[in-house]
């Protein structure tokens, strides 16, 4: 099982902080770095879009802080939560992020396997799936993906959501399903469920507010 630290950054600074008390500590660093409509419409509305459209605003120095000389210890994987993410590959994969994990809802089945081809050799691209959206919509390129991210929380692009249970159910199914994927989590993640994910199939474990359990 590997645990990876999950961070929603508000500022390159914030970002920074974050990153120092995770050396020594974390392999791979987990950073939802776009966060936009339709995929988290109510953080959009409690936050009047301050510090989460990164694409436009403060990305480009989050990008740069994350591969600064102090933390190239890190691999790092973006998970973008924002439509037509194909337009914001290039640049993760010209700062050096290790992998990218794309909403399966944010692209058809045809693209999505498109952008896998793509991006072969360059970056690992992964699928990730909201709690309601279906199995079946990977079935196309399944044989394609390395990791699969199942959403466990019921609204995603924030932390300290609770954790929706029928994820265990989804896990079992994939991994049964489709044994040679890595199986990801990531929602509500903290030590009371970690022990279920993992007898589940899941084998990266996704923590956000719950991170000071795992690592103290």
């Amino acid at each position: 099982m590997e645990i990876i630290p999950a961070i929603i950054p508000k500022s390159a600074e914030d970002l920074k902080e974050k990153l120092e008390t995770l050396k020594g500590l974390a392999d791979t660093v987990h950073i939802d770095l776009v966060v936009d409509e339709p995929f988290a419409k109510h953080i959009l509305q409690k936050s009047s879009g301050r510090a989460v459209r990164f694409a436009s605003r403060a990305q480009p120095d989050i990008l740069k802080m994350c591969f600064a000389s102090g933390f190239s210890e890190f691999i790092f994987e973006a998970h973008l939560m924002i439509p037509h993410p194909d337009e914001h590959i290039a640049e993760l994969v010209k700062d050096g992020f290790s992998r990218i994990l794309v909403q399966v809802e944010s692209l058809s089945a045809e693209a999505f396997a498109e952008l896998i081809h793509e991006w072969s050799g360059a970056v690992e691209v992964g699928a990730v799936l909201k709690i309601d959206t279906p199995l079946s919509s990977i079935d196309s390129f399944a044989h394609e993906l390395k990791t699969v991210q199942l959403m466990s929380i019921a609204e995603i692009g924030a932390q300290g959501r609770p954790f929706d249970a029928r994820v265990l159910e989804r896990i079992s199914a994939l991994h049964a399903k489709y044994p040679h994927l890595t199986i990801a989590v990531d929602g509500g993640v903290n030590k009371k469920n970690a022990d279920k994910l993992v007898a589940a199939g899941a084998t990266r474990l996704v923590a956000g507010s719950a991170l000071k359990e795992f690592y103290g």
